[in-house]
């Protein structure tokens, strides 16, 4: 499985920030994961503890804002 996250996808939709992951596996099949927040970075924050507490990332990896990631990952 391959995880993309990028804090520039981060957007503000009415009076939220939107912040967006997308994982592929090596079936073709894929999912978003959307997390919403009053600022971007807020938005970014809530998105990378949902990952971490899916364990889709690895509790010691930061994440900074403007950090573009890909993780692969096996399982």
């Amino acid at each position: 499985m391959e995880l993309y996250i990028n804090c520039n996808w981060t957007e503000r939709c009415a009076n939220a920030y939107i912040a967006e992951a997308i994982a592929w596996s090596e079936n073709g099949n894929h999912a978003t994961i959307y997390s919403l927040g009053i600022t971007a970075e807020e938005a970014h924050a809530k998105l990378v503890d949902a990952l971490r507490e899916l364990k889709l990332l690895p509790e010691a990896a930061p994440m900074k804002d403007g950090d573009a990631s890909k993780e692969s990952r096996s399982g």
